[in-house]
């Protein structure tokens, strides 16, 4: 990809302005439960009216249900890029973009710290996005995650972590960003993509290929192949934490108010890096299931409104409070689930199942190769497992596949009968739309009626 000329803003008041509306010190109105005290806002103040607010880590919860949800929050909030990159330039750690998902244990075994690309859009999103549009000329009606994600590596090419792990089954546009990293100076390795659509044909070599690209890959993290007995040890650390969130999430179907749906995300968040610290993260579990096991006892008996979510929170922290109004409670997650590694094989090959298994799952999204077709299956597991009465559908404006793997559920669950809301978003950590306010107070209404 080509490196346009940098265009020089057309005055300093253009700079003042685009600096003052990233940094807006502006709180969204908390809701039941929620509200914001973040170190980039100002705490305790509450801004009516803002298109600002902090992202869902930077939320605490009011009255919570345990001290360890108390405990959880400050956890997540204590790990983000500015943490990790100060672990980087003051203990000398080793640092990648990407590798915060399926491929974690990977990271954790070869003592890299995993960056998530979302980190590009926590903080800084939209002035990301004018670099996109004003330095390389990419239209503004085009995909936000995409824009974010060229002007964010490209603010941060001199930063300390410089070096990015990708997959091959991301969009062209994807590529063509990874590629002008590269191009700025940024060391990149990417993993071929391999996928399993082809459902028992020559599974088994596909998965030692894999094997073998994510054994290469670990050499280019830490300069020699992995330890496999760490490796192993990783993978059942990471089982267990899936399991025990997995326990969380059965009864918190008989006490969906204890834990709130963005304690939940918080949950399923921090399984894969357990947010820099895995002994206290393990602690809080324990902490959490020892209570709701006791308060799991004595059912809840206030209605509430089960849902499943299909993609990322449209609107943040809004909408979350919207949810809470009408005492809607999110019981499946489609991209964050507590699905398990397997540990009857050699560690990388149990890696390359455990991708492709999510594949056809349609998990994890377009970047490892989700199934559009396929996730519905999963959504249909969630809804049986969990007694779901409404599906939030939601998807990246202008993604291509997003688009199609939204319209594909809208027409497969209006088919069967199921309630079904389709949203779209940029990745921008924005309070929902006055449009998108409307739509989903619409749906939950009408599934309050009929419930």
């Amino acid at each position: 990809m080509n490196t346009p000329t940098p265009l020089m803003p057309d005055s300093a008041a253009t700079a003042a302005t685009a600096a003052a509306t990233d940094n807006a010190a502006a709180i969204a109105t908390a809701a039941r439960g929620i509200r914001v005290d973040a170190l980039d806002y100002e705490p305790g103040v509450t801004r009516h009216g803002s298109r600002h607010q902090p992202n869902i880590y930077d939320a605490k919860v009011e009255n919570p249900f345990s001290q360890a949800i108390v405990e959880l929050g400050e956890l997540a909030r204590s790990w983000n890029l500015e943490r990790i990159e100060h672990l980087v330039v003051h203990e000398g750690r080793r640092a990648v973009w990407g590798g915060a998902a399926w491929d974690s244990p990977l990271l954790r075994a070869t003592d890299t710290i995993p960056a998530s690309i979302m980190e590009l859009w926590r903080k800084e999103s939209h002035r990301s996005e004018r670099i996109a549009e004003d330095t390389f000329h990419i239209p503004s009606e085009f995909c936000s995650m995409i824009k974010t994600m060229i002007g964010r590596w490209h603010t941060k090419r001199d930063d300390p972590i410089k070096r990015i792990l990708a997959f091959s089954s991301g969009c062209e546009p994807m590529s063509m960003v990874i590629e002008h990293a590269r191009n700025i100076g940024y060391e990149v390795y990417t993993l071929e993509g391999v996928t399993a659509f082809k459902v028992g044909e020559g599974l088994e070599n596909r998965a030692k290929f894999l094997a073998a690209e994510l054994r290469k890959a670990s050499v280019w993290l830490q300069g020699k192949p992995v330890d496999e007995d760490r490796l192993s040890a990783e993978i059942r650390l990471k089982n267990a934490a899936l399991k025990k969130v997995a326990r969380i999430l059965d009864l918190r179907l008989k006490r969906p108010f204890d834990i709130g749906s963005i304690e939940v995300m918080w949950l399923l968040g921090g399984s894969s890096g357990y947010f820099g610290n895995p002994g206290k993260y393990f602690e809080i579990l324990d902490r959490l299931l020892a209570e709701l096991e006791e308060a799991a006892k004595t059912p809840e008996t206030r209605p509430s409104l089960p849902l499943i979510l299909a993609g990322g929170p449209p609107g943040g922290l809004s909408f979350f409070q919207l949810l809470e109004k009408a005492d809607a409670v999110l019981v499946g997650f489609v991209l964050l689930g507590t699905s398990l590694y397997r540990e009857d094989m050699p560690p990388l090959e149990s890696l390359a199942h455990y991708l492709f298994e999510s594949q056809l799952r349609g998990e994890l999204g377009e970047a490892t190769g989700a199934s559009a077709l396929l996730r519905r299956r999963g959504i249909e597991a969630l809804i049986e497992k969990t007694g779901a009465r409404g599906l939030i559908s939601s998807a990246i404006t202008a993604c291509p596949y997003a688009s199609l793997v939204q319209q594909l559920e809208r027409n497969h669950f209006r088919k069967q009968g199921f309630p079904i809301v389709a949203l779209e978003h940029t990745v921008h950590n924005d309070p929902t739309t006055e449009e998108q306010t409307m739509k989903i107070k619409a749906f939950l209404e009408q599934l309050s009626e009929s419930f």
